[in-house]
């Protein structure tokens, strides 16, 4: 049984993300000395994956970070948690000149076969050019292809790929248990440590210099990277988040944090040992088959 089936068709879907938008002069020096990822290195429409830690190194935030204009930032994030992100953000900010507002828009997500074709990177705008009212961007799913527009209530609707078929938001979380990464408030919760993630090569860098927290990212990754990461699985019987896993030995190797139903099986993420990998199994339950998030 292979970990990710492929995806076959073309699907879109539509779920609320809250949006942080930073504009100013200041914007791209303040952002690169607080969040993980290189925004002082990004251009007009890239994005990036990015944590927003606290002084001490553990999550505040894991988001989406887009450049949209030469002093405009995007930052989007699951619901619940913009508003806290907005806040450390402002925590920190003296005298710079930087504004932060943050909103409730709409992510018209497309995936799967064709959707590399509609992934064309930009921003436009009803009003100024520094507060866009649509942002679009490939995802950072790393096992589909496709992209996201965010889009404010005061946007005008655009339409979907051609011959997309939409899908209800359950089944794109399903989806994204299977192609996708770890969100916030359901794989990852605030206080947890970067490291033990799966993402830290893709939301962190390495080289940009200092940022908040950077120092226990670092140094647990020239250590051992985490006792425990991340992984997604699949398996063929009930397995419900907060199950137990356990190796060949009986021995408890990690705990299920979400499932869901997808093409006749169960898919998900799980918490395991670091050196875990491959067939595990739930505690009294089905086997489940473990693989690295990329």
């Amino acid at each position: 049984m292979t970990v990710v089936p492929v995806l076959d068709r073309l699907v879109t879907a539509t779920v609320p993300r809250e949006v942080l938008v930073v504009t100013g002069p200041e914007a791209a020096g303040y952002l690169q000395g607080q969040v993980s990822a290189d925004v002082g290195a990004m251009e007009v429409g890239q994005s990036a994956l990015s944590f927003l830690l606290e002084p001490r190194g553990r999550i505040e935030a894991l988001f989406v970070i887009s450049r949209t204009g030469p002093e405009t930032y995007i930052a989007d994030i699951e619901p619940g948690f913009g508003e806290a992100m907005s806040a450390s953000l402002e925590r920190f900010k003296l005298r710079t000149r930087a504004d932060f507002s943050l909103h409730e828009w709409q992510m018209h997500a497309v995936r799967g076969p064709r959707a590399e074709g509609e992934s064309t990177v930009g921003a436009s705008s009803t009003g100024p050019a520094e507060a866009p009212e649509q942002v679009v961007r490939p995802t950072h799913w790393p096992l589909a292809s496709g992209h996201d527009l965010l889009a404010g209530p005061d946007s005008e609707a655009v339409a979907f790929a051609e011959g997309a078929e939409q899908v209800s938001a359950a089944e794109f979380e399903a989806l994204r248990m299977a192609y996708g990464v770890p969100a916030m408030g359901i794989e990852i919760q605030p206080g947890d440590i970067p490291n033990e993630t799966g993402l830290v090569e893709q939301a962190a860098s390495f080289t940009k210099g200092c940022y908040r927290g950077q120092e226990l990212v670092e140094r647990i990754d020239s250590r051992t990277g985490g006792r425990r990461c991340i992984q997604r699985f699949r398996a063929t019987g009930d397995v419900s988040p907060g199950d137990g896993l356990c190796g060949t030995d009986g021995a408890g190797v990690g705990t299920v944090l979400s499932a869901a139903l997808l093409a006749g099986a169960i898919v998900g993420f799980a918490s395991v040992q670091r050196d875990v990998g491959g067939e595990v199994r739930v505690d009294g339950g089905p086997t489940v088959v473990l693989a690295d998030l990329f």
